[in-house]
């Protein structure tokens, strides 16, 4: 926009200008143009935006009331437009008189004198500060919840805040969030990629500790005359910031877990809009905080052996998993101690337990100069993946004879050993799955050789090939003439045991092959892409038999059918499952959909929209066998299930003092999130009463009902 030139004296002409600036009802100011930009005019409102009286303002320097650092690009761009005739409009920091600076939306209208050269201007100026805060607590927000998705570190979280606190406060303040680590020690975290040589860790000392105790803030006009590390006040020093004002941060259980430490260039006055932000900051802290801490319970759950702190299989797979990523190919070794059992039935399993981690040391003080993972495979042996392209047997017989030389002293006890070892190579083109299954062949035959010894895993890939074609042809042939049937296995309340739900199981019965256990046609008919079609006759059985009860007003029961991760993903799930459901006129809420746990890995923003598509039409989704797969609590917390089943293998080691710390954890885990916790493969009274007394109200296993046909359950149910 060009204001036409106006063929009147400079006094009417900024009258003018006075009445439009009066009419906006907005704070204003009338500068010259041709005068470096003097300030004439201002209006009352202005006066009280600014802190300042008239006297203050009028004949000053207009841009000098803007902050003149990160945003002098604008401010040039400003007066450049301003200096064509051109309206300008910016979002700015705007200074004050003893008063925190402010963000302006500001509205520049230059006025032309009759040779056509911008003589006035008159500049509308808004206090934008709260929706401009607002705005920045909803990116940062958003931000720490992206993080939180990619699984972002603690540190990165932390550099993520100050740094937001930087840019917004920029130039004014450098900040520091100092996070307690133990009773001594805080962390310390900037948003500078190099922190100007602060340490990360320092004391909690007297005067952090007393910040934290503080219900409010506390301001230091003199950094020297407090007792903060050196390094900090040379940081504050060396950003020229010689102010400190210091915030507590705590949880929402109003627990102290650390402080602001933030820098200023002036004083920072409590005004209530700078409380509210740090109060909301806290909050962000809090939150990435309490993540870290569940997320390295849950990571411990995942993927650490509970009772050696040895990486568990999981571990093993997914570091493998990358090494092939990255075409590199080498040998998997499972090592077993001929005399584990003998051990753990002589001592008990704690010392079982210790001689494998023991082992597992040995191995890596004593590994080659090539990479070497060593993790616990089952309760009595180790896995080990080495990066080679070829394994020399000589010299591993006479490591592994070296490593055993020395008795293992557990309890005061000398334990000699022999062991076994079944080696089998991998690469890109064989499964890590199948390679640690030769490896576990190789094993079963060192196991009847005497004393120390060592098989490669030697079977042609073709026999196993042979194998699954087998049973995928009569698998093929089985889903065409629907042998797979239902059995189903309810879930009870562990009060009273009355049936809470069922869980539908597939089984297969094969006129030439007999009793195939799901746990060998599932693998394959996934590896083939045929999990969908027994998933929807699963499905459909189930539905069939529900619509007849409901037909004979018989009572209906919620049954949960397990879901595979490729049909999950399938594009027409979602639609297809609802037409099923509305073709034998079952209300949806009777339908619990189990997935594995590591289904929100795969694609969470698609887990996520599935999910709550199914929870639209009434579905109940189930997460299985948690603490078996790759967990994460970044989609746990965000994907509305309504169950959490606990795997069967915690439950059977339950009375071990440490499953049964993590058994309590799962269970809290679920209450928090609004979850129901579902026990697999309870088998005794003794574990039902100790997951009563921890609060889990639903379990199923053979102590109550093993699975049984359609017939079976109706005669129970009635």
């Amino acid at each position: 926009m060009v204001t036409k030139s106006l063929d009147i004296d400079h006094d009417v002409l900024l009258n003018s200008i006075r009445k439009l600036g009066d009419n906006s009802k907005e704070s204003y100011v009338i500068f010259d143009a041709t005068n470096c930009q003097c300030i004439l005019e201002c209006s009352d409102s202005f006066c009280t935006l600014t802190n300042a009286s008239r006297s203050q303002i009028l004949n000053t320097n207009f841009f000098s009331w803007l902050s003149m650092d990160e945003e002098k690009t604008t401010i040039e761009m400003m007066k450049e437009k301003i200096h064509n005739g051109i309206m300008v409009q910016a979002k700015l920091t705007h200074n004050t008189i003893n008063k925190h600076p402010f963000w302006a939306e500001i509205q520049a209208l230059p006025f032309c004198n009759e040779a056509n050269v911008t003589q006035f201007v008159l500049v509308l100026v808004k206090d934008v500060t709260y929706y401009h805060t607002e705005d920045f607590f909803m990116r940062l927000e958003n931000d720490m919840y992206k993080a939180i998705e990619r699984d972002s570190s603690f540190e990165q979280k932390m550099k993520m805040i100050c740094r937001g606190l930087d840019e917004f406060f920029m130039p004014n303040i450098s900040s520091m969030v100092l996070i307690k680590k133990d009773a001594k020690q805080l962390q310390v975290f900037t948003g500078e990629d190099e922190s100007r040589c602060v340490p990360k860790c320092c004391e909690n000392n007297e005067f952090f500790t007393e910040i934290m105790q503080s219900e409010t803030s506390t301001f230091i006009e003199n950094l020297d005359e407090v007792d903060i590390p050196v390094e900090h006040k040379k940081y504050a020093t060396l950003s020229q910031m010689p102010y400190g004002w210091f915030i507590p941060i705590r949880n929402q259980q109003r627990q102290v877990i650390g402080l602001f430490s933030i820098f200023g260039q002036k004083t920072l006055s409590d005004q209530k809009f700078l409380k509210n932000m740090f109060r909301k900051m806290g909050a962000l802290v809090a939150l990435a905080f309490s993540y870290a801490k569940t997320q390295k319970k849950i990571w411990g759950l995942a993927y650490t052996d509970i009772t050696t702190g040895l990486p568990n299989r999981h571990s093993f797979v997914n570091s493998l998993e990358k090494v092939v990523e990255q075409g590199q190919s080498g040998f998997i070794k499972i090592l077993k101690p001929s005399e584990f059992h003998q051990v753990v039935e002589l001592y008990g399993r704690e010392v079982g337990d210790e001689l494998l981690r023991q082992l597992a040391k040995r191995l890596e003080q004593d590994k080659p100069e090539y990479h070497e993972y060593v993790a616990r495979f089952t309760s009595s042996s180790l896995i080990m993946s080495t990066i080679a392209q070829h394994e020399n047997l000589q010299d591993y017989e006479v490591r592994i004879k070296e490593t055993i030389r020395q008795p293992f002293v557990i309890g005061g006890k000398q334990i000699y050993i022999t062991l076994k070892t079944g080696i089998a190579s991998y690469n890109n083109s064989t499964k890590i799955n199948d390679a640690i299954r030769f490896a576990d062949n190789a094993l079963s035959f060192a196991i009847d050789k005497p004393g120390t010894h060592t098989e490669i895993f030697t079977t042609e890939k073709n026999d196993a090939l042979v194998q699954k074609m087998t049973i995928l042809n009569h698998l093929s042939q089985a889903i065409k003439n629907k042998e797979i049937t239902v059995h189903l296995q309810p879930k009870v309340d562990l009060r009273n045991g009355e049936i809470k739900s069922i869980e539908a199981l597939a089984r297969w019965i094969s006129p030439k092959l007999g009793f195939v256990s799901p746990a060998i046609f599932i693998p394959v008919a996934e590896s083939v892409g045929k999990v969908r079609e027994i998933d929807v006759q699963v499905l459909e059985t189930v539905l069939s038999w529900l619509s007849q009860r409901q037909r004979l007003g018989k009572k209906l029961v919620r049954v949960a059918v397990n879901i595979s991760p490729d049909h999950f993903y399938y594009p027409h799930f979602v639609q297809d499952t609802v037409k099923l459901v509305w073709k034998y006129k079952i209300d949806p809420s009777y339908i619990i959909l189990e997935v594995t746990e590591n289904i929100g890995l795969v694609d969470f923003q698609s887990a996520y929209k599935i999910i709550q598509e199914l929870k639209s039409y009434g579905f109940k989704t189930s997460v299985d066998d948690f603490g078996t797969g790759f967990s994460s609590l970044s989609y746990l917390q965000q994907l509305p299930f309504t169950e959490l089943k606990i795997d069967r293998s915690f439950i059977n080691a339950i009375e071990d003092a440490a499953t049964l710390a993590i058994v309590r954890s799962i269970i809290q885990l679920a209450l928090n999130l609004g979850m129901t916790s579902v026990a697999e493969g309870i088998e005794t009274e003794e574990q039902v009463e100790i997951l009563r007394t921890l609060g889990c109200t639903v379990g199923q296993g053979y102590f109550y009902y093993k699975p049984m046909t359609i017939e079976q359950l109706d005669t129970i149910l009635e």
